[in-house]
């Protein structure tokens, strides 16, 4: 089996560089122009979504990714970041413990079910600003609050943390979504508690969604992701971050959306009464709510509230634009071609692509985490509020003063917090073994 984005690994590596440690917007240009003779050599065709095959240029749904689908260059790139001394953590219904009695919102782990937060962490707005962003798209649901968005205008304003399963099942969908303006985010590819995961099945999950979300935006790199259940530690961030330059995105409100149906004490009524309560009240910090485009519940609170957001003159904003970044790794925005650059490459190669292709096999999932030198994590924060039942709450910095949310995810939303093994799946790979080698050669005639 020939791996393509192994294949450009070996040959591109020397210029692999690290994600930047620190928040920048790019200025000025930050790729090649376009009438540079490299521009060429970096056009791959995606997969097509309306072809009947498209499901089988990526792993099966709702099962994490064998470990032998993943590129080398994603290993590879494992193996050279440092890593804190965190253990992969037990389940414990929603409360993740470590061994030898770890405390988890101490520092080395900081774990955000238990109200830790790191100075990295995309938390509280600026004052006046609510960041609006949906989970777990794209669903049956999610037309009809694309609908309502782009009637209200705010289409662009809104970021999509998308399940990558959810994509494969969906993907004139979320293409949709992406279409009218949409901020398309990374969800992981099965919704698993993440800190119960192996190095290598983060790899899994964090890459195969940002390698579908590339393929059907034009070759856009995620540059942000929402941990399943508020479900992060250390370990999972350097993951994320070291390996494919992610920013982790909380929250600092939690709708309890999810738990209608669910629990009983949540109800559309006391889920708008919670939402108008937060909307009328102070401004600082600004409002990242938890909310889901799932099901009509869901979107009907949402349209409660967006009323109520622009009475009270709040500043509507996607989560990059919120915080002052770009959208994506390697495009500012939706708009115009994307400079072309592999998932997990860390750095931006020539001028536009339109996505990069992937190939695989399968095998048994890995439960084994991986080796790895250790670090101190810089900078968490603990707020005072306990965490509730069923996943993790919303928290803020203790530096912002902001309040912890009262509501949890359920995990009753999880289709198992177990990783499963998968059925071989086939690719079609002469085309993406082509496209790679062209550009692998390009590359070694571009550094002579």
């Amino acid at each position: 089996m020939i791996y393509p984005l192994a294949l450009a690994a070996a040959v591109l590596s020397s210029s692999s560089l690290a994600h930047p440690p620190s928040p920048r917007i790019v200025q000025g240009d930050w790729f090649q122009p376009r009438d540079s003779p490299v521009h060429e050599l970096f056009k791959r065709d995606p997969p097509n979504p309306n072809d009947p095959n498209f499901q089988n240029s990526y792993p099966p749904g709702w099962a994490t990714p064998p470990v032998s689908s993943l590129p080398q260059s994603w290993l590879n790139k494992l193996a050279s970041i440092q890593l804190p001394n965190v253990s992969v953590s037990n389940p414990n219904n929603g409360y993740p413990t470590y061994a030898d009695g770890e405390s988890p919102s101490d520092s080395t782990i900081c774990s955000f079910t238990y109200q830790c937060t790191t100075s990295t962490d995309l938390v509280n707005p600026p004052d006046g600003v609510i960041a609006i962003s949906f989970d777990d798209g794209p669903t049956d649901e999610s037309p009809t609050l694309y609908a309502y968005l782009q009637e209200n205008n705010i289409a662009s304003h809104v970021t999509h943390f998308m399940i990558g399963s959810n994509i494969l099942s969906n993907p004139l969908t979320m293409q949709s979504a992406f279409n009218m303006g949409g901020h398309i985010a990374v969800h992981t590819w099965t919704h698993l508690y993440m800190t119960t995961l192996s190095n290598e099945a983060l790899l899994a999950e964090f890459g195969w969604t940002m390698q579908i979300i590339s393929d059907l935006t034009g070759g856009r790199i995620p540059m942000y992701w929402r941990p399943p259940y508020g479900d992060v530690d250390n370990r999972v961030r350097a993951i994320a971050s070291g390996v494919f330059g992610l920013k982790t995105v909380p929250w600092n409100q939690d709708s309890g959306d999810w738990a209608i149906g669910h629990d009983p004490a949540y109800t559309n009524s006391s889920v708008q009464a919670q939402m108008e309560q937060w909307i009328t009240g102070s401004k600082s910090p600004g409002l990242l709510i938890l909310e889901h485009e799932t099901n009509p519940n869901t979107v009907a609170n949402f349209e409660y509230s967006y009323p109520l957001m622009k009475s009270n003159d709040w500043k509507v904003e996607n989560v990059a634009e919120a915080f002052g970044f770009d959208w994506y790794q390697n495009s500012a925005n939706n708009n115009g071609s994307a400079a072309a650059m592999s998932v997990a490459g860390g750095s931006v190669s020539g001028a536009s692509a339109t996505s990069s292709s992937t190939s695989s096999s399968s095998a048994a999932s890995s439960t084994s985490a991986s080796a790895a030198s250790t670090t101190s994590d810089s900078g968490p924060s603990i707020s005072a509020a306990a965490a509730g039942a069923g996943g993790a709450n919303g928290s803020a910095s203790k530096s912002s003063g902001a309040s912890a949310s009262v509501g949890t995810e359920s995990a009753a939303k999880t289709s198992g917090a177990a990783m499963r093994g998968v059925a071989p799946f086939s690719y079609s790979q002469a085309g993406a073994v082509a496209s790679m080698v062209i550009v692998s050669l390009g590359t070694i005639v571009s550094m002579l």
